[in-house]
């Protein structure tokens, strides 16, 4: 029968302190080497206890390492590792160890770990790092010491032999199973214990539990029994909970046509952090086993199963724990980032759709019987959007809310638990000031004011703002972008030295050509899968970028070859290994995908600006050999070989903003340069002819759209800075709806990205009849004499648009935002208004003749000489509108807010006016022959000089009173 092996130091610290420490102890791999060698140096016999405490103390020394190499800014001669052995052995003098069963399965929680975590302390002290610091790393050392023993017993098997034939220990079982998922799991519990980005403390140090809200049916009420101006909108509620707790009941459920979640959150919101903590408090309480994918590192047209066995094997795993032959009875499966599945030539949509159908299927198939497999899917909301109409299910989709909800806002959920009156911002900075040393007590009041209340309501971005604030020459405003608090830290990690100096990489590089140079980096894994490029495809952008030689200045820092000076300048800066591609090349990815999109988006706006210097050279030197097809080609080699989207988006938007703060008028020339390009694209086409090597027409194609969608959203970000039109030369009135159509292809959700990218266009006199524009953005565009007859403008916003003349006949505006846009003259015969917003709109002179306005809003509009005849008005906001001269013949009126119009001479015969309300309603000269005025208010109404012929049911005690 196997029995435990107790282990009391006393015997081995006086061995190790006759001089053995002086002898052997110098340096890290002091105790390498076969164990019986240095056993007897020591002067100790190779039994089954001596060869136990040098497993133990092994592990401990391989754990301290670890952290300590994590410290980067560690000077080398601070660190005196004889003096770490000698209080090490101090501490443990009077300790003992019991080798067992549970202190294999628990290593962490043995309470040796903490009798050596102040001994650590104060030696960490001694190596020059602060308490505070020291404090956090030695808080990771249990965890830490847990995974160096499973590596060393794995990697010096043979040394250990002697103990298998003694313990019974989670190793030495037979079943490979066991011994996996024992170490997987310590491999989870160790994620959230390491280092965020460069700090001594971990995720789990500062992590604060999150807040969600479902989707919940409004109870008693039918859809088409509700306001109509309300169904669309309110037939569900948002339901606030805690996603823990939430989740872990669902596991607990355990039920088997139940068994997916989502979570969808914004960029920074903390759902990779949730998935990290959620997985690694299950194995720690052993309840479920858990699998943790990031889905970057996962290929999603394999089959699920399939797919699944070889993600385990690359990761440790020897099973496949879907597999027929070795199953799971119990498996939770958490896919992390569903939005950064990519495959090239394919619409990313498409592709986290498909995937979420394979594991429906999967999760069905392998439930038939009986629940065993339970699946936890986690992305931006873009990417589960597509999948809503898959899980209708109340609860299914968890939405991530963030650390503060503005009190005005709170309103819209059902917060029976008052979940949302904490403001959680000041837990993570109570919980930072602590870690840190910084003795934050709660959120500054400096960064509770404008765009920074909305940043530090994000889990990751209230970090960057903290290191921002730290660095202290950031001054934070009510203005404050997110590009401006990435700028700062970009300064920062060239400024930070390493021990006092900079690193070496950098040693001679300006700070404009090392932010160059991770410009670049961000682009290749851009053109990549969004977070993750390898060595040569940097280098391959460097050399398409004139950058080989600046990339040659880095690499003359390192002694060795490129390849590694790279792997080390990426390791540096918030980048990580994360192994190795198809053709064995080193990959890495950046530490939060949101970091590559900073950077991209600061690369696509200084090749704006590089583009529109090169060709305002050529206009004034005739020897400057720079055209527009050069420009192009540039544009094409940036932005053509991944879509853009609207994250990233927002991260160009902001980046333009800063310079245009700064310099409005360069932003202004841009404008009218991207105008320019994109006229000459038109008619002579995108010069992918150019590309080395040339590729395949379709993907030629694929670029192509790429490229042109982009120069549309950065034009656009431009114009809704400068609010000014971006006037294109179209070429033909169809150029521009044959463009559209072409970037726009087929709708898969109801979110286009380049419809959202319209507003501030120029579209005077286009052809655009019979155009899906659902969901537009149009604000403050030009459609003067333009043709939309029967064009899809539901949901569009057109605020402040120009619609002088246009053709809109049947034209689907339902939903729409009309506020303030000029529709005088406009043709909306038989079109669809309902529930728009008309709001301070110019109708002078339209022909509304049968349009639909039920429940539109048209207060304060402007309707002089409008034709309403057989219009519908049901329900519409007319308060204050000016009707003067308008045509209401025939038209339906019924309960329509009228208070306070201007209905001077305006015809309402055989109008219905049924139940509206006319209070002060000015009615003077009006002809209401044969309309009906049932229960309406014409309280105080002007009805002077009116005409009230024929027949007028009259049957309001107030309406008799004004007659």
């Amino acid at each position: 029968m196997k029995k435990s092996i107790k282990i009391n130091f006393t015997d081995f610290s006086k061995a190790v302190g006759k001089g053995g420490i002086d002898v052997l102890f110098g340096k890290w791999d002091s105790l390498a080497g076969n164990a019986v060698d240095v056993l007897s140096a020591l002067g100790l016999a190779a039994n089954a206890k001596e060869i136990a405490w040098l497993l133990i103390y092994r592990s401990l020394l391989q754990a301290m390492k670890n952290l300590i190499d994590e410290k980067t800014e560690l000077d080398p001669n601070h660190i005196n590792i004889k003096a770490l052995h000698q209080e090490i052995n101090q501490a443990l003098a009077t300790s003992s160890l019991t080798l067992n069963h549970n202190f294999f399965k628990h290593p962490d929680k043995d309470p040796i770990i903490a009798a050596i975590k102040p001994t650590f302390v104060s030696w960490l002290k001694q190596c020059q790092v602060s308490e505070a610091d020291a404090i956090a790393i030695s808080d990771r050392l249990p965890i830490y010491f847990a995974a160096a023993l499973h590596h060393e017993w794995g990697n010096q098997a043979k040394d250990y032999a002697v103990l298998k034939e003694r313990l019974d220990t989670p190793f030495t079982q037979a079943n490979q199973r066991i011994q996996a998922w024992f170490k997987y799991e310590t491999w989870l519990q160790k994620q959230v214990e390491e280092p965020m980005f460069l700090e001594a403390f971990s995720l789990k140090r500062v992590y604060v539990p999150l807040r969600a809200y479902y989707k919940r049916k409004v109870e008693g009420q039918n859809p088409e029994e509700l306001d109509p101006r309300l169904a669309s909108r309110d037939k569900f509620e948002r339901v606030v909970i805690e996603l823990d707790k939430e989740l872990k009941t669902w596991l607990n459920q355990a039920k088997k046509d139940d068994a997916i979640r989502l979570i969808s959150g914004s960029p920074g919101s903390g759902k990779s952090s949730f998935a990290k903590m959620f997985a690694a408090n299950l194995a720690e309480t052993d309840k479920i086993p858990v699998l943790l994918i990031p889905l970057h590192h996962f290929n999603p047209a394999d089959d699920l199963i399939d797919a699944v066995g070889k993600f385990v094997h690359t990761d440790g795993i020897l099973h496949n724990p879907l597999a027929a032959d070795c199953r799971e009875s119990r498996l939770l499966i958490i896919f992390d980032g569903l939005d950064e599945l990519a495959m090239q030539g394919k619409i990313a949509e498409k592709i986290a759709q498909d995937f979420v159908r394979e594991v429906q299927r999967t999760v069905d198939r392998l439930n038939q019987r009986e629940l065993c497999l339970q699946v936890l899917i986690a992305g931006r909301e873009l990417a589960m959007q597509a999948n809503e109409t898959d899980f209708r299910k109340e609860g299914q989709i968890l939405h991530v809310l963030p650390y503060f909800i503005p009190e005005n806002k709170r309103k819209n959920y059902v917060d029976e638990n008052q979940l949302l009156e904490q403001d959680q911002r000041q837990n993570w900075w109570q919980n930072y000031g602590t870690v840190s040393g910084y003795g934050y007590t709660g959120l500054p009041n400096e960064l509770d004011q404008g765009n920074l209340t909305e940043i530090t309501a994000q889990p990751l971005l209230n970090y960057l703002v903290a290191l921002s604030l730290r660095r202290g020459k950031l001054t934070f405003s009510k203005d404050t972008n997110l590009n401006a608090i990435y700028n700062d830290l970009l300064k920062a990690i060239y400024e930070r030295g390493w021990a006092g100096h900079q690193h070496r990489a950098i040693q001679g590089i300006e700070e404009r050509d090392f932010i160059r140079i991770l410009e670049e980096i961000a682009l290749a894994a851009w053109h990549g899968n969004g977070r993750t490029t390898t060595v040569r495809d940097i280098e391959n952008h460097c050399d398409n970028s004139n950058l080989k030689n600046l990339l040659k200045r880095f690499q003359e820092g390192f002694q060795d070859d490129a390849k590694a000076s790279i792997t080390r300048l990426m390791t540096a800066f918030y980048f990580r290994q994360s192994g190795h591609n198809d053709s064995g090349d080193k990959t890495f990815e950046f530490t939060h995908k949101s970091f590559g999109e900073y950077l991209t988006a600061r690369r696509i706006v200084q090749e704006v600006r590089y583009i529109h210097c090169k060709l305002e050279a050529r206009d004034d030197d005739p020897y400057e050999d720079w055209d527009e097809r050069r420009a192009l080609h540039r544009w094409a080699l940036v932005c053509g070989s991944t879509a853009m989207d609207e994250y990233l988006f927002q991260f160009v938007l902001d980046e333009m903003r800063l310079h245009y703060q700064k310099k409005p008028e360069d932003v202004a020339k841009w404008q009218d340069t991207l105008c320019d390009l994109i006229s000459f694209m038109l008619k002579h086409g995108m010069p992918m002819e150019r590309l080395e090597p040339r590729p395949n027409f379709q993907e030629e194609n694929r670029q192509a759209r790429n490229a042109e969608e982009a120069l549309l959203a950065v034009l656009n970000s431009c114009a809704r800075l400068t609010e000014k039109l971006s006037e294109i030369k179209w070429h033909s009135e169809d150029a521009f709806g044959n463009w559209i159509s072409r970037l726009h292809g087929q709708r898969i959700d109801k979110d286009v990205f380049c419809l959202s990218c319209l507003s501030f266009l120029d579209l005077r006199g286009c052809v655009l009849v019979f155009k899906d524009f659902y969901w537009a953005n149009f604000e403050g565009a030009n459609f003067e004499g333009a043709n939309l007859e029967e064009a899809n403008l539901k949901r569009a916003n057109l605020f402040e648009a120009n619609l002088f003349e246009a053709n809109l006949f049947e034209a689907n505006f339902e939903g729409a935002n009309l506020e303030r846009a000029n529709l005088k003259r406009a043709n909306l015969e038989g079109a669809n208004l309902e529930e728009a917003n008309l709001k301070g709109a110019n109708l002078e002179e339209a022909n509304l003749e049968e349009a639909n306005f039920e429940g539109a809003n048209l207060k304060r509009a402007t309707l002089f000489e409008a034709n309403l005849e057989w219009a519908n008005l049901k329900r519409a906001n007319l308060f204050e509108a000016n009707l003067f001269d308008a045509n209401f013949e025939g038209a339906n009126l019924e309960g329509a807010h009228l208070k306070g119009a201007n209905l001077k001479r305006a015809n309402l015969k055989r109008a219905n006016l049924k139940r509206a309300n006319l209070f002060e309603a000015n009615f003077e000269g009006a002809n209401f022959e044969g309309a009906t005025l049932e229960w309406a208010n014409l309280f105080e109404a002007n009805l002077k000089g009116t005409i009230l012929e024929g027949k007028v049911p009259i049957s309001s005690p107030e309406t008799e009173q004004t007659l």
